[in-house]
């Protein structure tokens, strides 16, 4: 339960809601337990066959995805059936494919 606590404020921003109402603030926490299961079990059906264990010489030893690992997951899978849809097609478009899918994960 703790590590679901730290997952959810270090990486969906529940540590800092910007909520100005008490209703607001009274809902942040239900819903960001629900993003966190929602990544949680997306993972589990159907992420867990794109993850691609990171290559560091720093930890090469790596074998199970954090949530962090998870969510970055997500990411890429979405912007590959979202925004690279509807990319160009022709000379180019997988560099410019690789290039979006490297930029999204250096963002996460």
């Amino acid at each position: 339960m703790e590590v679901t606590f730290r997952d959810s404020q270090q990486c969906l921003g529940f540590e800092e809601p910007q909520d100005w109402s008490r209703k607001a603030v009274e809902r942040t926490a239900p819903l960001a337990m629900l993003l966190h299961t929602l990544v949680v079990l997306w993972f589990a059906k159907e992420g867990h066959r794109l993850w691609q264990a990171p290559t560091h010489r720093w930890y090469p030893g790596k074998a199970d995805p954090s949530f962090s690992d998870m969510l970055r997951t997500l990411r890429r899978a979405s912007v590959r059936q979202h925004v690279l849809a509807m990319a160009p097609s022709g000379r180019g478009s997988r560099k410019l494919a690789r290039l979006l899918e490297h930029a999204v994960a250096m963002a996460a």
